[in-house]
């Protein structure tokens, strides 16, 4: 099984399993906004549409005719054993192989071992046992076979998580998934179910606030489809965007001298700069200097392009 480990940015969540700082999987709740966290649950979402699961609002409760076909199946028996509970995986979910069927077996027994300490008798432990395989045949199967591979699968969760899911999902998690929980009215209703935290990690980032009031995965999609349709029109938006003058130094001749490989790093923008000249500094040398630009700027094998003010009047 894999272990929860600690973030140091919301990009992690999309490191590959083999190449992450620890090698182990996240579990995150959100109950804050700002911006960077808007953007990060709509890659999230992107994510989990293409190799995961979204769940808007609670998992369904087995209804009679998912118990029918379980039973029929199944059948009903129940044993408090790894062993049995890894047969019984591999006939209700047999794309898995073994090594996550072991996981998920470990995973669910734990689970229902602690749930047995804490009170529950063995009636209880069965329907916890039915309901979970249940959830993970009609709600999850989708990514059985990708718990623990390198291309970790993503679940996110909009809405008030209760006990049952909450175990649910740190099965799928220490079986190799990724988790986030969105609590859009605050940390408290998750704090009701695991007070100490045991199961996830709150998300902290600095400047955040509530979220707004219409904030949903629903204006998420609404969103991403918006832009698709933009850019069926006009076409991809551009990949990287001008950064201009903000790296400057102010001095004329050097910003513009400085190889646009040095004047950043953020491969998000390229760098350039728009300068006006009003005058000159020094009448006599002013044409050297230009001269002497345009020279530099051409050794370099940059396009020079040179135009008077007459040119545009």
């Amino acid at each position: 099984m894999l272990e929860h480990k600690k973030i140091q940015g919301v990009n992690d969540f999309f490191t590959e399993l083999n190449a992450r700082r620890e090698k182990g999987v996240y579990f995150y709740r959100i109950a804050g906004y700002q911006e960077e966290i808007r953007e990060f649950i709509q890659k999230y979402y992107e994510t989990a549409r293409l190799s995961g699961v979204i769940i808007e609002g609670r998992i369904p409760n087995p209804d009679e005719k998912n118990l029918a076909y379980y039973n029929e199946i199944m059948g009903m028996n129940f044993q408090m054993s790894i062993g049995f509970m890894e047969a019984s995986l591999k006939k209700w979910l047999p794309r898995m192989n073994d090594y996550q069927r072991s996981n998920v077996a470990t995973s669910i027994y734990d689970c229902l071992d602690t749930l047995k300490k804490s009170g529950k008798n063995d009636n209880m432990l069965k329907n916890a046992y039915v309901k979970m395989m249940c959830w993970l045949y009609y709600k999850f199967e989708r990514i059985v076979n990708q718990l623990g591979n390198n291309q970790i699968p993503k679940i996110l969760y909009q809405g008030n998580v209760s006990n049952y899911e909450l175990i649910l999902l740190s099965i799928l998690s220490t079986a190799g998934c990724d988790i986030v929980l969105l609590q859009y009215g605050g940390d408290s209703a998750y704090l009701s179910v695991d007070a100490s935290s045991a199961r996830s990690d709150k998300l902290e980032m600095q400047n955040q606030t509530a979220f707004p009031q219409d904030f949903s995965l629903e204006t998420i999609k609404k969103e991403i489809v918006k832009k698709a349709n933009r850019a069926r029109m006009y076409g991809k938006e551009p990949e990287i965007i001008n950064c201009t003058n903000a790296w400057c130094s102010g001095k004329f001749y050097e910003d513009i001298l400085t190889p646009p490989s040095s004047r950043g790093t953020d491969s998000r923008f390229f760098y350039n700069c728009f300068f006006r000249m009003n005058g000159v500094e020094d009448k006599v040398t002013y044409q050297n200097e230009l001269a002497h630009l345009n020279s530099e700027l051409e050794k370099s094998g940059r396009k020079v392009y040179s135009a008077r003010w007459s040119d545009y009047s």
